[in-house]
């Protein structure tokens, strides 16, 4: 039997599904997210590729997030180049807005991994932070990003950093600007990076690499600039290198400062720490304060530290310029930081020259709400100026204060002095916060007395004081010599300020006292509201003087006064008289009414003396007020000069009034009326009618036409003002001058004197110097401002110049056509002179000052320019200056060049003296060829040369110098065997070589002068000359301020000089140093010999040391030991050898006090008058008996018949004195008077 056959069953249709899908996944998510990324693509091409799609997105992001994204307007693709305007991101902790935002770049350059910005420019950009306490450290992450970044240029324009709830910004940046850089694997390139800041005008320019990974190491080149007023120009060039954890800064300062800054910089983002130093070699100050001194300024400064604890030190100089006080000042600073604290450690002020010194230290506490302080200094030899005569000082003072700024305590004390306040003691101590102060002591120990005061003072919220101030006694005396005496005195003040104005009471409670042995007294009250002073019973008294005060001061016046001074010496101590005066001021204040009544007599004050015044005043200055007033005195005395009488009256009213005035005296009489009207508008109009002038020395003058006198406002015209001098009628002077002026600066003047009498200048000359003719005057100037255009000519076409010489001798120069001319012009001042001096020669010179200005007529740096040019053809008409002096002849010429400024004028040119010849007949000297010449080829140095034959000798002079700040001059003197005298009196030959230099601070001489041959035979001194006494005391003449010279010459004598005088003959030899030091004498060093000398011996009768055998010198010398030239010592030795008998002088000592012994050596025996014998006559005491009646005589006419003679016995014989008589030729009558008188009559007879 067969199974039927299985039916077939189909899968499940579900499964085959899932399978099909399997097999189509990797397919459909391919598609998918094509699709997708099509999509994308699709939208952001659609949104950054059109401006319309990018302005959707933008707009949908403002709806979407209105509060944090605003957007003005939009321009542009985001693609390429895009535009916004007004945009605000506004974010919980930062807000950002801008004016302008303007985006370029190539996207293009995506595809190669870069983002390729071309350009950015944002304007008016506005960062706003909100208040953070977040106390974690900053960290900067590492910037690798996948993309590289290049910025062609990024422009920023004013940028503002704010803190939310604070109006002001925190930073303020002007402009910025970034080119030529880029960001690639973590490395930043700068190409350039510029930023401009206003305040302050700093600018920046920043370049370099930077790594912005790990520590960020960075290597940057900064240059900077900084602009301050008023012209103050810093400049700073340096390198940043280093990392984040230690950054290196150097910066060389230059401009107005002058330096180098070093700073370290430690953990930049962590704990902070620092160190750094500044060295200023030079600062401007000036530049940066336009007041402060051109001082010169050297500084170190360093400084250290974390933000926990800082430090500050270092040292300042200052070298004041000698304008100011030619002083040297030093600080030394020291100061800490702590964030609850500050400290002064050290402030330390010096001055080098009068070693003043300040101290000060202090310390600020932070660690309260409310600050509090100590402050302490204290000083020694204070003053000002630093350095001459001071006007104020302290020698030492010290102050402290202490608490909080709302609640502090000061002290301080002080001595003080001046040169306008006496020497004073001072004291206070007090309590204040910030709105007052109490003063609690105020004490000042001055003129043997004291003030003491208390009080307070309030300045806030208005100021208010509240004082008293006792005085006890006071001696003005102490600083006022000629005010002796002792005060006392209670004074107070109290007011406030308030919206009427000030509110105050003075008051003298009381003053009494003795003031120059009278007493005084004082009291009164003045008190002020608003504009009105109220003065209440203001009397003072010194001795018999009274003055009262009282009234009212506003809008109208009311004021009485009264003065009665019975001796004026009581009020004033160089002042004599008595003086009574009265009156009233009353009235509107604009034009008030003044009563005046004064009399006086017996008045002096210095040289001015007044016998006798009376005056009456009635000035109403109404617009339609009269006025009288009359002043008249007698016997006026001033300087040694005296007028007999003045009277000055006046009338009339302010638009019509007359005025005379009348001085009657010897040396002037003065006669003057004139009259006037005052406008409304302040102008005025006046005219002299007449003024009669009569002077002594310059005879009389009169008013030639009345004199106008206009002014308005600016507006003022005078002149013409014409006079004339009415001396001498035939020749008289007389000239005008007008003046006009349109407004302030703008004038112009007019100057014409026809004819001048030049004897009227011989008040302004020498008196040994007239001048006779007559000159010419005439120009006109105008001003503008500053500038000065026109010119003016003097002329004199006929005049002299007569010089007394002295010894009834004169010398006339002819000035006639001499010249002057003067021209001003925008382009300056100019001058020409044209002088001649007639046979003498001529003088020609001009002058031109460059860019000259009125408002500055002698500034320093006022430039010259000029020439002088002087020609003497002939010498000889000099010769009568030098009377000593005959057959003078030569030239002389000069041609100079004026150059510089002011301040440091220059001269250069040359001035050539030749072929001068003269004689000196007092010293039988000759000077031929004579040959000097100066030569300055620039205005800072010169040179000299010259050349002469003195006595048949030769002598030349070279030299150079310079001029300027530090003028020096050096000179060469050389000669050989040159005859200086040869008289019969002296013969001197020597032959020179001398060297000088000279400074502003002295001179110095030095050189050697050889004398090879010299005869030295003055004439004898008069019989009976002595010396003064020992007990002569000469008065000193007084002392003189001597140019210091030091001079340093060596004289040496030759084989043949000789010296016959005062019973001296012999040769001199030896050498002898001349010297003398500044402020000295002359003194010697050295020694001077006597050979083969002969000595005889004086008996004090004159010409007695002619007589007898001299005596042989055996040792003759002059010392010199540094001693006065004029002084040396002596050793001299004369002997006369007679055989058996030897005898001599000895003379020791100095020349002004010499000491003379006799002495003998071979008889010890003979007396002094015996060795005087055998000295005198060469006979020994052993002759025979004739030699007792040995003696001298000497004998002299007395008139033409008469004979005088002395004789004087030379042992026992007594001295004798005989008159001879010529009766006739042969008879003869004669007296003799000693120990007997006689009388004989001699007979002669000649065969």
């Amino acid at each position: 039997m067969n199974a039927p056959a299985p039916a077939h069953t189909p899968p499940p249709p579900t499964a085959h599904r899932w399978k099909l899908a399997a097999g189509r996944w990797p397919l459909t998510a391919v598609s998918f997210v094509f699709t997708l990324l099509l999509l994308v693509s699709v939208g952001l091409g659609v949104v950054l590729g059109s401006e319309r799609g990018l302005r959707w997105a933008l707009t949908t992001a403002q709806h979407l997030a209105p509060t944090v994204l605003s957007i003005g307007q939009i321009e542009g693709r985001a693609m390429d180049r895009l535009r916004l305007t007004a945009v605000a991101v506004n974010l919980p902790k930062l807000s950002v807005r801008l004016g302008v935002l303007e985006w370029a770049w190539n996207p293009s350059a995506l595809l190669t991994g870069v983002l390729a910005v071309e350009q950015v420019r944002v304007a008016d950009l506005e960062l706003v932070l909100a208040p953070s306490d977040d106390s974690e450290p900053l960290r900067l992450p590492p910037l690798l990003l996948p993309l590289a970044i290049t910025v062609a240029d990024a422009q920023l324009e004013r940028m503002r950093l704010l803190t939310r709830d604070q109006e002001q910004p925190r930073f303020v940046l002007e402009a910025a600007r970034l080119s030529a850089s880029q960001l690639a694997g973590g490395v930043l390139d700068l190409g350039q990076l510029q930023a401009q800041l206003a305040a302050p005008a700093l600018s920046v320019n920043l370049s370099g690499q930077a790594t912005l990974l790990d520590h960020y190491p960075l290597a940057l080149d900064l240059a900077w600039t900084l602009h301050h007023a008023p012209t103050a120009h810093l400049s700073g060039t340096g390198q940043i290198r280093g990392d984040l954890q230690q950054l290196d800064l150097t910066q060389e300062l230059s401009g107005a400062a002058t330096g180098r800054l070093t700073t370290e910089v430690r953990d930049l983002l962590g704990d902070l720490g620092w160190s750094g130093r500044l060295e200023l070699t030079a600062l401007d100050l000036p530049a940066w304060q336009a007041d402060l001194p051109p001082a010169q300024m050297q500084a170190q400064l360093h400084t250290e530290g974390t933000l926990a604890d800082a430090q500050l030190h270092g040292s300042l100089e200052f070298q004041l310029p000698e304008t100011i006080a030619d002083s040297v000042l030093t600080l030394t600073l020291a100061l800490r930081w702590q964030p609850t604290r500050v400290t002064l450690e050290t402030f330390d002020w010096r001055e080098q020259r009068s070693l003043a010194t300040a101290q000060l230290t202090g310390a600020l506490d932070l660690s309260q709400p409310q600050p509090s302080f100590t402050l302490a200094g204290q000083w020694n030899g204070l003053r000002w100026p630093l350095t001459g005569a001071a006007l104020a000082e302290s020698a030492s003072g010290n102050f402290n204060a202490s608490g909080k700024l709302d609640a502090f305590v000061y002290q301080l004390a002080a001595h003080v002095a001046g040169a306008q306040f006496p020497p004073a003691q001072l004291k206070l101590s007090g309590q204040g916060t910030a709105h007052d102060t109490r003063l609690d002591s105020f004490t000042v120990a001055l003129l043997d007395g004291q003030l003491a005061g208390a009080g307070t003072v309030t300045w806030a919220p208005a100021l208010a004081w509240d004082l008293r101030l006792d005085a006890t006694q006071l001696n003005p005396g102490v600083q006022f010599p000629d005010w002796p005496g002792r005060l006392d005195a209670h004074l107070t003040s109290a007011g406030h300020l308030s919206a009427a104005g000030p509110q105050l009471t003075a008051e003298i409670v009381a003053l009494s006292g003795q003031l120059r042995a009278h007493p005084i007294s004082a009291s009164g009250r003045v008190q002020l509201a608003g504009e009105r002073w109220q003065i209440e019973r203001l009397n003072a008294a010194s001795g018999s003087s009274r003055l009262t005060l009282d009234g009212r001061v506003a809008q109208a016046l009311d004021v009485a006064f009264q003065l009665d001074a019975p001796d004026l010496a009581m009020l004033w101590p160089e002042a004599r008289g008595r003086l009574k005066a009265s009156g009233q001021l009353r009235g509107p204040r604009t034009a008030p009414r003044l009563t005046l009544d004064l009399s006086g007599a017996g008045m002096a004050l210095a040289a001015y003396q007044l016998k006798d015044v009376r005056g009456t005043a009635d000035l109403d200055l109404a617009p339609e007020g009269r006025f009288v007033l009359n002043l008249a005195g007698r016997d006026l005395r001033s300087n040694g000069q005296r007028w007999t009488a003045f009277d000055l009256r006046g009338s009339g009213q302010r638009t019509d009034h007359q005025l005379t005035a009348t001085l009657s005296g010897a040396p002037l009489t003065l006669k003057l009326d004139a009259s006037g009207a005052l406008a409304a508008d302040g102008g005025y109009r006046g005219r002299l009618t007449r003024l009669n002038l009569d002077a002594k020395t310059h005879g009389k003058w009169s008013l030639q036409q009345p004199l106008a006198l206009e002014r308005s406002g600016e507006r003022l015209t005078l002149g013409p003002f014409c006079v004339q001098q009415s001396a001498n009628k035939s020749r008289p002077t007389s000239g005008c001058v007008s003046f006009a002026q349109t407004a302030s600066g703008r004038w112009r003047t007019e100057l014409d004197i026809d004819r001048l009498d030049l004897a009227l200048l011989r008040d302004y000359l020498p008196p040994t110097v007239r001048t006779e003719g007559t000159g010419r005057i005439t120009g006109q100037f105008t001003a503008n401002g500053a500038v000065l255009t026109g010119s003016a000519i003097a002329e004199i076409p006929r005049g002299r110049l007569r010089l007394d010489l002295g010894q009834g001798q004169s010398q006339e120069l002819d000035i006639s056509r001499t010249r002057l001319a003067l021209d001003a012009s925008g382009a300056g001042l100019a001058a020409r002179l044209a002088l001649p001096l007639g046979e003498l020669g001529r003088v020609h010179g001009d002058l031109q000052l460059a860019a000259w200005r009125l408002d500055a007529p002698t500034r320093p740096a006022q430039p010259l320019a000029g020439t002088l040019r002087a020609t003497i053809p002939d010498l000889r008409p000099l010769a009568s200056f030098a009377p000593d002096l005959s057959d003078l002849r030569g030239q002389a010429q000069a041609d100079v060049r004026l150059s510089g400024t002011l301040a440091q004028p220059g001269i250069s040119g040359r001035v050539d003296i030749e072929s001068v010849h003269f004689q000196l007949p007092l010293l039988a000297l000759r000077v031929d060829a004579l040959h000097l010449h100066a030569l300055a080829p620039t205005s800072d140095r010169f040179e000299l040369s010259g050349a002469a034959t003195l006595g048949g000798g030769s002598v030349t002079l070279t030299g150079h110098g310079r001029s300027g700040a530090n003028p020096a001059i050096q000179v060469q003197l050389a000669g050989q065997r040159l005859t200086l005298a040869d008289t019969r009196d002296y013969f001197v030959r020597l032959t020179p070589q001398i060297e000088i230099a000279a400074t502003p601070s002295g001179a110095t001489v030095r050189g050697k002068v050889q004398i090879p041959e010299a005869r030295i035979r003055p004439r004898s001194l008069p019989a009976g000359t002595v010396a003064p006494s020992p007990d002569v005391v000469l008065k000193p003449s007084p002392p003189r301020s001597h140019y210091p010279l030091t001079l340093d010459l060596r004289l040496v004598l030759g084989e043949e000089v000789t010296l016959d005088s005062f019973g001296v003959r012999g040769r001199l030899a030896g050498a002898l140093s001349v010297q003398q030091a500044p402020g000295r004498e002359l003194v010697g060093d050295g020694q001077l010999q006597i050979t083969e000398g002969q000595y005889r011996l004086s008996s004090g009768l004159g010409i007695a040391a002619e007589l007898g055998a001299p005596l042989t010198i055996t040792q003759g010398r002059l010392i010199y030991a540094k001693s006065p030239l004029n002084n040396p010592g002596l050793l001299l030795q004369a002997e006369r050898d007679g055989g058996d008998l030897t005898a001599g002088v000895r003379v020791v000592g100095t020349l002004r006090h010499p000491k003379l012994t006799f002495f003998s050596e071979s008889d010890l025996g003979l007396t002094q008058a015996d060795i005087t014998k055998y000295l005198m006559t060469g006979i020994p005491p052993s002759a025979n008996d004739r030699t007792d009646n040995a003696g001298l005589a000497i004998g002299t006419y007395i008139a033409p018949k008469i004979y005088l003679e002395y004789e004087s016995g030379l042992s026992d014989e007594s001295n004798k004195v005989k008159l001879r008589y010529d009766l006739s030729k042969h008879i003869e009558l004669q007296t003799e008077t000693g120990e007997t008188q006689g009388a004989d009559i001699f007979f002669k007879f000649e065969h």
